[in-house]
């Protein structure tokens, strides 16, 4: 995160990674990080969120679920990534919200991807 120019990071890591933000198992698991994330604004004065989910998640299913299909499993982690994004501003509208999908080519800004 250094190279990013981060100073002080408060890392929220659950698994799944922004899966808890764009479909949560759970009602309430939602609610819950949304709720870690009102706490880090009002207590670290948080401006930026950074999102991230990875290739062969295990929480989505793995690689096997897109029949191991790279491009497939990219673009559907994509959309997800861009509807947890959108659930992220609708609660806190002034932050900044970047999102990234990690596979063993790096990490992926899909910031501005769909």
């Amino acid at each position: 995160m250094r190279h990013l120019g981060l100073g002080d990071i408060d890392p929220e890591s659950v698994a799944g990674g922004a899966k808890i933000l764009s479909s949560p198992e759970k009602a309430g698991d939602r609610d819950f990080i949304l709720r870690e994330l009102a706490k880090s604004i009002k207590l670290h004065r948080t401006k930026r969120v950074m999102l991230f989910t990875h290739h062969d998640c295990g929480a989505y299913g793995g690689e096997a679920r897109f029949g191991n299909d790279e491009e497939k499993e990219f673009a559907f982690h994509c959309q997800e990534l861009a509807k947890a994004k959108k659930i992220v501003w609708r609660k806190f509208p002034k932050l900044r919200v970047k999102t990234y999908f990690v596979d063993d080519k790096g990490v992926i800004d899909t910031t501005h991807l769909r």
